[in-house]
């Protein structure tokens, strides 16, 4: 009975942990500021110790210093993390809320095995707390990451629109520093052209060149083709050479991007190919399996 209430205490921690990072707390002053002013990088530990509670300090703690820790893991997911605008401790919330959600499984299941007449070894719920818990606190990572993926995908979109878009105002005999603030402002939806303007307002703020601006949006997004693009507009010197720099690249991200639309579209097909053949060898089954049945019963 004891082992049943330990087990319910936790499931209800750990739907409350849940609950607590689906819905947070309003952000305090210091953050808002930050998300006004376009700098989404994760919040570091300090921040964090603003009363935004016991729970989420803790989670939040423990997930940026071991994140930390794994230099290859923290070039992955700290970037992830600031292109999707999730706060640090939210996602840590998530985290350990999913680990200590599944890792219960295994307790639960063990005891009603027990309570219907089915015993197992005590070996056996420790080893579904250790695989749960390690899949529930994997799987937020992988979430995080497919969501990355799918916002660079649609930056990289966005971006080689700009390119093409500041190239045609320098065609029209626009200055290359005016083109590059005018392109960043035909979208009030989206927010690539967002995060573009705002790093282009860095530059301008801290008396930096445009593209020293748009490599450390790179940089903290982890955007390869926005960092060639700054590279190369760094390189270029002169406005006709910025335009030059500007159509090449984006000419080459459009096909890139044509290129994964292809590649996309075979898997699809190769996809679909699978069915097919099941289907073909089950009617195949059905038209000769009479005639295979007479022939072996005929020889017995």
């Amino acid at each position: 009975m004891a082992f049943i209430v330990v087990i319910g205490l936790g499931l209800g921690v750990g739907l409350a942990t849940v609950l607590w990072g689906l819905f947070p707390p309003p952000l305090t002053l210091r953050a808002a500021l930050a998300r006004l002013s376009g700098d989404h990088t994760p919040a570091p530990v300090d921040v964090l110790n603003h009363r935004v509670g016991g729970t989420r300090h803790l989670a939040g703690h423990l997930v940026d210093t071991n994140v930390k820790k794994i230099p290859r893991l923290a070039e992955i997911v700290l970037p992830d993390l600031a292109i999707t605008g999730t706060p640090i401790e939210a996602f840590a919330v998530k985290v350990v809320g999913y680990a200590i959600g599944l890792a219960l499984l295994g307790p639960v299941l063990w005891a009603a095995m027990g309570a219907i007449g089915l015993h197992l070894s005590f070996e056996v719920p420790t080893l579904g707390v250790l695989v749960l818990g390690t899949a529930g606190a994997i799987s937020p990572f992988v979430d995080l990451h497919k969501a990355a993926e799918r916002r660079r995908r649609h930056f990289c979109h966005s971006l080689s629109t700009y390119a093409s878009l500041v190239s045609m105002a320098m065609a029209g005999a626009m200055g290359w520093s005016s083109a590059l603030e005018v392109a960043s402002t035909v979208s009030s939806t989206d927010w690539a052209m967002d995060e573009i303007a705002q790093s282009l307002l860095w530059a301008q703020a801290y008396r930096r060149q445009p593209w020293e601006g748009l490599e450390r949006l790179a940089v903290r997004f982890n955007l390869p083709d926005l960092t060639d693009l700054a590279r190369a507009m760094s390189g270029a010197g002169d406005g006709a050479r910025i335009r030059d720099s500007l159509d090449a690249k984006a000419q080459s991200m459009r096909l890139k991007e044509t290129s994964a639309l292809e590649d996309a579209a075979q898997a699809v097909t190769q996809k679909m190919l699978l069915p097919g053949v099941f289907l073909m060898a089950g009617y195949g089954v059905l038209v000769f399996y009479p005639a295979l049945a007479a022939f072996t019963g005929s020889h017995l």
